[in-house]
């Protein structure tokens, strides 16, 4: 039986001439050292120089605020916090429900299926009506929302 102490006999064929896991150098590309199996030679971190692209981005110009107005506010169900179009103030909408075609539908449909005492429900639940936003300022209707 072999020690540890002494190294296993070459395999044949194996030349001897080249150490393995033995690392050499080949230079660096990009500032990311490359090497090659065969020497120990210890790594070159050479300086690399990167050139200036001949195209260059252009400066920027900026000249005063920029205003953007915004006509369409989208609306949903619930105020919005949002600038008025009109009056330009800073305002929550003020929501108002009214009775669209959804809750004449439902009407009918309760009714059909025999449910008559329960046909008012539709034009008594918010999520059933339509809505319509204005501003709590200057009145003016920013938007409204149809379920159908």
């Amino acid at each position: 039986m072999q020690s540890y102490e002494e190294a296993p006999p070459p395999y044949p064929g194996a030349t001897s001439n080249v150490a393995p896991n033995i690392v050499t150098s080949k230079g660096d590309y990009r500032g990311v050292p490359v090497y090659e199996i065969g020497s120990n030679d210890m790594p070159v971190y050479g300086q690399t120089t990167y050139q200036q692209s001949p195209y260059q981005q252009a400066p920027v110009m900026m000249s005063g605020p920029t205003v953007i107005q915004a006509h369409a506010v989208k609306v949903g169900h619930n105020p919005v916090h949002c600038i008025c179009p009109q009056c330009h103030q800073q305002i929550v909408t003020r929501v108002d429900y009214d009775s669209g075609s959804f809750a004449w539908l439902m009407c009918l449909l309760l009714t059909v299926i025999g449910c008559v005492p329960c046909c008012v429900i539709p034009f008594c639940a918010t999520s059933c009506q339509d809505a319509t936003h204005t501003c709590p300022h200057c009145s003016a209707m920013l938007g409204r929302r149809n379920i159908l």
